[in-house]
């Protein structure tokens, strides 16, 4: 069990010499005297980030709207919990009741080998009248809703959704309720917000509100000793027919990726591959359909620079987790529209 880091001692000083001494005594206890690691669960990611999500590190996750950024975010989550680690999601958009359906698509994928109960296929038998059946029984019928079902209550202690407004869940309402959950738990989160510029900044004009909740997130991972990712939206007049999402397309400027250790951004592959592969083998245009691309362009710890590419499976709420790098050429600008 991974103990709850507390809130560092702001301005505290410390000799090189006691340093060395608590690096040395954590070792000798058996400890890591490094930062706390949080799998991706997603392979190829993590080579790239020499391990996973670190405590104290901010991750942004931007992509133009309907690329499945939320998609991700709640993998990621998923994939730390089903790990043996707590999950902290603060929703500003979407209900826990929303989430917990792509949770039992998205476990019964995980379950069971063959054809599973889709997000739609959950939706429509938990807004049916159920006519005084138990969850467990409306989830029976469906394809490996019942497996997924089990190991969601297996885990369920330590997934948490906070439904988030962004007149009333600040920065100060997150950070209580992270603190809250470590000691409820026993274990510091991993935190995924969604997203960033729903989060309430008060008396900060619309761009430095940006900054200024990118800069509270990444305080907030520091002080409490948890990786936070948070989903960014990119400017609309950045998105227009021919153009490929990058760093400074994250709404409220470039600046908001300052204080950020890792910047991911999420694409669809059709859309930015290069376009010899495209009027050559018109066949491609389907093939790229089924595919994201998720370009790491800053990474503290590791390669940046690096395009990895994972297959969508949105029928069942997530991607499929053994990714590849890009072997295709890709582009900063599209170049063919379908």
């Amino acid at each position: 069990m991974t103990t709850p880091a507390g809130p560092s001692e702001g301005g505290a000083l410390r000799s090189l010499a006691a340093l060395l001494d608590d690096t040395d005594a954590a070792l000798r206890r058996g400890a890591s005297a490094g930062a706390v690691v949080w799998s991706s669960g997603f392979p190829a990611l993590d080579a790239t980030l020499t391990g996973g999500f670190r405590a104290g590190e901010l991750v942004l996750l931007g992509g133009p709207q309907g690329n499945g950024k939320t998609t991700m975010g709640l993998q990621l989550v998923r994939n730390a919990v089903a790990a043996g680690r707590t999950g902290l999601v603060f929703s500003y958009e979407h209900t826990a009741h929303t989430l917990f359906e792509r949770l039992i698509s998205m476990e019964a994928v995980e379950r069971l080998q063959g054809e599973v109960a889709t997000v739609h296929d959950i939706r429509r038998a938990l807004e049916s009248e159920s006519g005084g059946l138990s969850l467990e029984d409306v989830l029976a019928p469906l394809p490996g809703a019942l497996p997924a079902y089990f190991a969601l209550e297996d885990f369920g202690d330590r997934l948490h959704i906070h439904e988030s407004s962004g007149s009333t869940t600040t920065l100060e309402e997150v950070r209580r309720i992270v603190d809250d959950v470590a000691q409820r738990t026993g274990q510091a989160p991993f935190v995924l917000v969604d997203y960033l510029q729903k989060v309430p900044i008060r008396e900060a004009r619309d761009g430095e509100r940006m900054v200024a909740a990118a800069e509270g997130l990444k305080e907030l991972a520091l002080q409490a000793g948890v990786p936070v990712v948070a989903i960014a939206a990119a400017e609309k007049a950045s998105l227009g027919a021919g153009r490929r999402m990058r760093t400074q397309d994250l709404r409220g400027t470039s600046s908001v990726a300052y204080d950020s250790d890792i910047v991911l951004i999420l694409s669809e592959k059709v859309d930015i591959v290069a376009r010899d592969h495209l009027i050559y083998d018109l066949g491609n245009v389907q093939r790229f359909s089924g595919w994201c691309v998720l370009t790491v362009e800053k990474n503290r710890h590791g390669r940046a620079g690096v395009e990895l590419e994972f297959s969508k499976d949105f029928t069942h709420g997530r991607f499929h987790t053994d990714g590849r790098e890009v072997k295709e050429r890709l582009i900063d600008e599209r170049v063919f529209v379908s």
